[in-house]
């Protein structure tokens, strides 16, 4: 069988090499000189970069991502470390203990701030526990599993519809600073509270995150899943999917970009990229932009209203991003309790400031922002002794209040003059500088609309699932059924690749 993938970024180089450990003929294409997509390191005077913060899940032995690069035959090309995680608000922060005080320390330490809330705690705490063994359950296909599950879930049925919102208030009525404590991470995500499932709150949410310490196993609970950094950046898996890749014979054609899916009575015959070669092929596997897809290389007319409606119409997807990389010759963990990442809150009105963010306004680093130093947990990031540091924050496509192309500087300078009232020195010991906008990411991504975090979970939206209504068109990627996410981008290739077989 011959296959064409589309995109070089970790679900295109996962499909592939799957596809063709399976003796298949695969050809992969990719827009840009170089593969990767935006998890390929960014590299300048010696200094690495991630393209954003990369606290990753599921990646440590015995997980879905680590069998599927086992799978390969390349987990020894991807190491990784655990560690931590610190959050900033304006009247608290929140920091790993010096002393590890136990599973549930962060409970404790927001007791001790909201006392009123103790109960609402207790209840919060039960809730995620019981998600936690939920998703572990999940993946696994026994039948005691399954029945398990099934108890488990069963306490939650009602509470299956909530949004975040909702769930935040039954925990904690009215205590907004509490809510920003659970949802700030949906600024992420640019999601409103009120149309985000609030039984994934939880899983975005773990407490291994905020300590390395926590166990993974404990009490009669399922396994809890892993958050760990990719050793030397995640070029590092990247690199591993390439070597997978290539050692199955996939060809790789760079400075390719396709422009149209080739259709014959519902069924795709092949691709045509932008340079008027044709290849002809039995199945496409497409990552990218959802409506890049559907509505540009495969077209209207090949898809039924309802599709379109369903899925393309009102796509719930993140916005993009603004970046300011520094290579800095001191180090700035030390204003963050060491952690390789901070995000810094700067408000608790997070239903407005999303609001603000789709409506195009961009904040310009008022409402919070995120320092991540990659250096700090691979050293190998930067030249000796030095550091390199992400800081970034939501933004806008297409700002209201400037545009990227005139702004470019004065924002990466007020973005640095409010990074620096945490972190002081960043530009006095700055020795080099990348600044991305989303004009940036367009280009890398080879996309009308950027959306840094991929397809959002929503109450109502459905993403769009990995099989198309083209017979032998596949989709995957962050803006498929598996969201976004490093691992999410991996296991939806191999949910993708399993499908394609079993039909």
């Amino acid at each position: 069988m011959n296959v064409i993938v589309i995109g070089s970024g970790l679900s295109g180089l996962t499909s592939a090499a799957l596809m063709a450990q399976k003796n298949h003929s695969v050809i992969l294409f990719e827009q840009n000189e170089t593969i990767g997509g935006i998890t390929a390191t960014i590299e300048k005077d010696g200094y690495k970069w991630d393209w954003g913060q990369m606290l990753i899940p599921d990646l440590s032995q015995g997980e879905p991502g680590r069998k599927i690069l086992e799978q390969l035959g390349v987990s020894d090309m991807v190491q990784v470390v655990k560690s931590y995680r610190e959050n900033y608000f304006p009247d608290f922060r929140i920091s790993r203990p010096e002393t590890y005080r136990g599973i549930y320390w962060r409970k404790d330490y927001f007791k001790e701030l909201f006392p009123e809330n103790a109960e609402g705690l207790e209840k919060y705490y039960k809730i995620y526990d019981r998600i936690h063994d939920i998703m572990a359950l999940s993946n696994k296909n026994d039948l005691l599993s399954k029945i398990k599950l099934f108890v488990k879930f069963l306490p939650l049925m009602r509470k299956k519809n909530w949004s975040a919102y909702e769930l935040m208030e039954y925990c904690f009525p009215g205590n907004e600073k509490l809510h920003m404590v659970f949802m700030g991470i949906l600024a992420d995500y640019v999601s409103s509270p009120k149309t985000f499932p609030g039984l994934i709150i939880p899983t975005i949410n773990a407490e291994s995150q905020y300590d390395e310490r926590v166990p993974l196993d404990y009490g009669k609970h399922e396994h809890r899943s892993s958050w760990t950094y990719i050793i030397n950046g995640t070029g590092s898996l990247v690199e591993a999917l390439a070597t997978a890749a290539k050692k199955y014979n996939v060809e790789i054609k760079t400075n390719r970009a396709i422009s149209k899916i080739r259709i014959k009575n519902g069924k795709v015959i092949g691709t045509e990229t932008e340079n008027g070669e044709v290849f002809d092929t039995d199945i496409v596997i497409a990552s990218g932009g959802a409506r890049e897809l559907f509505l540009e290389l495969v077209g209207k007319e090949h898809l039924s209203q309802e599709y379109i409606n369903t899925y393309l119409q009102n796509l719930e997807i993140t916005e993009s991003v603004f970046m300011v990389h520094l290579g800095v010759d001191y180090d700035p963990s030390v204003y963050q309790n060491s952690a390789a990442l901070c995000y810094y809150y700067l408000g608790y009105d997070i239903e407005n400031t999303i609001k603000e963010c789709k409506e195009g306004k961009y904040h310009e680093g008022e409402e919070g922002f995120l320092a991540y130093i990659p250096s700090k947990h691979s050293p190998q990031m930067a030249p000796s002794g030095q550091h390199s540091i992400t800081i970034y924050t939501i933004a806008p496509n297409n700002p209201v209040n400037g545009t990227w192309e005139n702004n470019k500087v004065e924002w990466a300078e007020k973005l640095l003059d409010i990074a620096e009232e945490f972190i002081p020195g960043l530009r006095g010991h700055e020795q080099t500088r990348i600044v991305l906008t989303p004009e940036d990411f367009r280009e890398r991504t080879y996309l009308d609309y950027h959306a840094f975090g991929g397809t959002v979970p929503h109450l109502k939206v459905p993403p769009p699932p990995h099989k198309t209504p083209i017979e032998g068109l596949w989709f995957v990627g962050a803006q498929s059924e598996n969201f976004g996410g490093v691992t999410g981008a991996m296991t939806g290739a191999l949910d993708t690749v399993n499908q394609i077989f079993k039909d």
